[in-house]
């Protein structure tokens, strides 16, 4: 068996707004791609040290032990060892419409290297998937679902003893955007209007909502859904008994629209989901 597997693509492009595309775990050599990898991806370092090359802009990152490293879609790359040690690297590719808001706001996107709270954990899910995608037996919503509890354990240690936030928004040059994340952050939980967050940044609604989307890649209504719902996912993970009333209460919502908007979302029901990740973990 291939130390990789390219998972099958579920029919229709909207199937699953999050889906692994392919995944592994073997002793990585040079490797160059000019013309980037159709999907965002994922890296883990398990042992050695290597370099990673972003060839759009010339940047170079060393990723050593317990690191995880995102890269964007279609930006040549390339990356190889530099310790004599092997350079063990897990990955996972991932497709779907949310790949890239997911990944912004678990704080892993812009690339920059960050340690998990449990390397372990998130080791033995790439591995999960790997073997899983190799199977006959596996439904395409059980997969999706280990994509998403692995993508809850990759998170940056310093964001699992809170509220998801966004690390790299102290970053962005525009100060009335860095303002405007910090609030959808800190009070994701309350009634929060797209018209209220202009105001406050001292912007038109209109030009308010041109530049989030030109710097994030997201409206920002649709920014605040996705940090409520990986909120939700996460809530999920930690406490399997809390009942989905209780988790649109702790994100601000009303229940009946958190679970159409889960649904329409994850594609299926929160307690659907929560029953796949229950499964994902045996």
């Amino acid at each position: 068996m291939l130390p990789f597997s390219l998972v099958e693509l579920p029919r229709g492009s909207g199937a699953f707004p999050l889906y692994p595309y392919s995944a592994g775990r073997h002793i990585q050599y040079h490797h160059v791609r000019p013309g980037g990898f159709p999907v965002h991806q994922v890296f883990l370092i398990h042992s050695g040290q290597g370099l990673f090359r972003d060839l759009a802009d010339g940047s170079e990152t060393v990723l050593g032990p317990g690191m995880v490293f995102a890269f964007p879609p279609d930006r040549g790359h390339e990356y190889y060892p530099l310790s004599h040690e092997p350079w063990r690297v897990g990955f996972i590719g991932i497709y779907g419409p949310e790949a890239s808001p997911v990944l912004h706001t678990l704080g892993l996107l812009p690339s920059s290297p960050s340690l998990p709270a449990d390397f372990k954990d998130c080791w033995e899910a790439i591995g999960d998937i790997w073997h899983k995608a190799n199977g006959h037996n596996t439904g395409q919503s059980e997969l999706s679902a280990i994509l998403y509890r692995l993508l809850l354990l990759l998170r940056p240690a310093e964001q699992t003893a809170g509220a998801p936030e966004r690390p790299e928004a102290g970053t962005v040059r525009n100060e009335a955007l860095q303002q405007a994340v910090s609030l959808i952050n800190t009070h994701y939980t309350e009634p929060l209007l797209v018209a209220n967050l202009a105001a406050a940044v001292g912007y038109s609604v209109q030009h308010f909502q041109r530049l989030f989307l030109q710097e994030f890649g997201v409206t920002p209504h649709k920014y605040l859904q996705n940090l409520r719902l990986t909120r939700a996912l996460q809530l999920m993970e930690e406490n399997p008994e809390l009942p989905i009333q209780e988790i649109a209460l702790n994100l601000g919502m009303e229940s009946s629209y958190f679970i159409r908007l889960f649904r329409k979302t994850y594609g299926c029901t929160p307690g659907e989901m929560r029953s796949n990740m229950t499964k994902g973990e045996r």
